[in-house]
């Protein structure tokens, strides 16, 4: 009797502790979101590479723990209006991401990022599959039959290929 009133004490304890994280990490990401929705802005970034990172945490509790991070690092054009003059000067910065925008990003190609300090929120890319897809049209349709004019003449030298089939019948 008092083992079953123990385990339904302790399954309700863990709901609790559950629901209580739940709301927590909840109300932090809400805050990081108006956070980063009030400073992000639209710039053209050179990405010059990307890597996977693992990093320590920020806080103390977390400062033991090894956790994996997305870093891209890209070439942008800042601008600022001094006193009536505009200054503007490229600079190299390493960006964190989330892993959805780090797959969505290639080395040595420019995209438009939403970018608030040194996060990426959101990357305007084609589809990963989209530009190769053209390139194998454009291939096809100039070289394809080039390739099977080549592979005709080279498998017969000119004539005309005969199977051992035809030659059966």
């Amino acid at each position: 009797m008092w083992g079953w009133i123990g385990i339904i004490v302790g399954v309700v304890v863990l709901v609790g502790l559950y629901v209580w994280l739940y709301l927590y990490t909840r109300k932090r990401q809400r805050d990081f979101d108006e956070q980063y929705m009030a400073a992000k802005q639209r710039f053209d970034v050179f990405v010059l590479n990307k890597k996977v990172v693992r990093e320590a945490g920020q806080s103390k509790w977390l400062k033991y723990m090894k956790f994996k991070t997305y870093q891209v690092v890209g070439r942008i054009s800042v601008s600022q209006k001094v006193k009536g003059v505009q200054m503007s000067r490229v600079q190299a910065m390493t960006f964190h991401t989330t892993k959805s925008e780090y797959e969505k990003i290639q080395p040595q190609h420019r995209y438009k990022m939403d970018v608030a300090g040194n996060y990426i929120g959101y990357v305007l890319a084609p589809a990963p599959g989209k530009q190769s897809k053209q390139k194998d049209k454009s291939g096809k349709s100039k070289g394809g039959a080039a390739k099977w004019k080549l592979w005709k003449k080279s498998g017969t030298k000119g004539k005309i290929r005969t199977d051992s089939r035809d030659k059966a019948k």
